[in-house]
């Protein structure tokens, strides 16, 4: 590219980037605060080494609490307006530096902020609105490293690939960024480019982590956590192999018809790899921009029923937690279909698991309160109710009741409804300020799957005839779902 094209490109993205990124009237009207560090931190190489990792985060560490200080200071003697701005101001500085290192470091880091991101009523405003950037608009990598990774996995670049490629990716977020693309024969495409060096991030993070866990060593529940963070790298490191998460897609494209208006990307074979994944591109919007266009209810209610659908028929058909359900992952297409993308943290159920699962259903259905507090026991490793204590095991029994509450209502079920969303939020920090935490790994990912697909919900305000769903597509694995 000639430098007067590639500087008018750069010049292009930056006014794309500040259309897109989120603006704070006070302290950053423009966003020209995020859009540079977006453009500063293109051209970086992600950080693959355990040191310079956890030296970042405690700098990030150090930097925000700083900021809170200074506001601290600043606020003593302040108006309650002014107060309000400088705290406004402190909250959107803290969330830049948020953004801009988990933007720098990546994998696990940056998952992180994007599940903050995804849960309201957590963070503050001005966190949420950041760090949602985080799903779609994080820091892409430079072209040249691009190239390199088509010429490491193909021998051949991206233009000699495909008929045409957009050199500026489109969606950029924890493991990879995605371009727009075509065939040569003639099928418009979204091509999926993992980071250099991201599985390395990964192990790296979670090394880390170990190391800042170690006090919990002489705890009860140590192996416990061990296990945990096994899953998750796991987990993780399954999310970098795009061979894997074809599978998974293929898998699930199966599942749906025409009728059923759901619609799972096909994916490109002879254009995919280990490390680069080609799949069909699907027209449509992401969650942000549907509710902008201030839809009815109707229409909240109709994609708010199909994303019920689409993940409760993976979950009893293929027994998967689709364990990443934020809106990223979610296309919102202009004739009322749903789009599915991105099936790498899918968690398959072993059958022990799966078995479990549905005895804790089936005990909760029925009405069996001892044999269910059995079942709550069981799932939490331990050998009895009476060895999990009453104040753990009603702890404990309080979230369950609440993931299965939609199951009982009859009708529409509203996943707007604060106090209900409310209730489940403060059950989760509840257990985990308790360290209530003792149970299978698998757990991680149900959680992250049940409050994940509510928090989506939750901000369109839907509803659905839940109930109706899970007889539907229950009827599957049991002819009689037992409500």
């Amino acid at each position: 590219m000639k430098p007067e094209k590639r500087h008018a490109t750069e010049s292009m993205t930056m006014e794309a980037l500040l259309d897109l990124l989120p603006k704070d009237a006070a302290t950053d009207p423009t966003g020209r605060r995020l859009a540079e560090l977006v453009t500063r931190i293109a051209t970086k190489r992600v950080p693959v080494s355990s040191f310079s990792r956890i030296w970042n985060l405690g700098s990030l560490q150090a930097r925000v609490t700083i900021g809170y200080v200074a506001y601290w200071l600043r606020s003593r003697f302040a108006d309650s307006d002014e107060k309000q701005r400088l705290r406004n101001e402190a909250h959107l500085a803290a969330a830049l530096r948020l953004f801009g290192t988990m933007g720098y470091l990546r994998g696990a880091v940056m998952k992180i902020g994007q599940l903050l991101a995804n849960l309201p009523e957590v963070v503050p405003e001005e966190f949420a609105e950041v760090l949602s950037a985080l799903h779609f608009e994080a820091p892409p990598m430079h072209f040249s490293l691009v190239r390199e990774l088509f010429l490491d996995e193909f021998g051949r670049e991206p233009e000699e690939l495909f008929a045409s490629f957009d050199r500026q990716a489109f969606a950029a977020a924890s493991l990879g960024q995605v371009h727009r693309a075509r065939l040569k024969s003639g099928e418009e495409v979204a091509v999926k480019i993992q980071y250099p060096g991201i599985a390395r991030t990964i192990k790296a993070d979670l090394r880390n982590l170990r190391l800042l866990l170690q006090p919990l060593c002489l705890t009860n529940d140590w192996q416990n956590t061990l296990d945990k963070l096994a899953d998750i790298e796991q987990m993780l490191l399954m999310e970098t192999d795009y061979e894997q998460e074809a599978r998974f897609c293929r898998e699930a494209r199966l599942l749906f018809t025409t009728e059923d208006r759901v619609v799972v990307p096909r994916v490109f074979d002879d254009y995919s790899t280990k490390r680069v994944l080609t799949t069909e591109f699907l027209t449509g919007c992401h969650l942000d921009q549907f509710l902008a266009g201030n839809p009815s209810q109707a229409e909240r209610d109709h994609f708010t029923t199909l994303l019920t659908v689409a993940t409760m028929r993976i979950y009893y058909r293929l027994h998967w937690f689709c364990a990443d359900p934020h809106p990223g992952n979610f296309i919102f297409m202009p004739d009322g279909r749903l789009g599915l993308i991105d099936f790498g943290c899918t968690r398959a159920m072993t059958d022990e698991e799966w078995r479990l699962i549905l005895e804790l259903e089936e005990t909760h259905h029925r009405g069996n309160t001892e044999r269910f507090d059995r079942v709550i026991a069981r799932a939490s490793l331990y050998d009895s109710p009476e060895a999990m204590g009453k104040e753990q095991l009603a702890t404990v029994r309080r979230n369950v009741l609440w993931n299965m509450e939609p199951w009982l209502k009859e009708g529409l079920f509203d996943f707007g409804d604060r106090e209900f969303f409310r209730r489940g939020i403060d059950g989760l920090m509840e257990l985990t300020r308790k360290r209530y935490t003792r149970g299978s790994p698998l757990y991680l990912w149900s959680t992250r799957f049940v409050l994940g697909g509510r928090a989506v919900c939750y901000r369109m305000r839907g509803r659905c005839e839940f109930q109706k769903i899970f007889r539907q597509e229950s009827a599957w694995v049991c002819p009689e779902p037992p409500i």
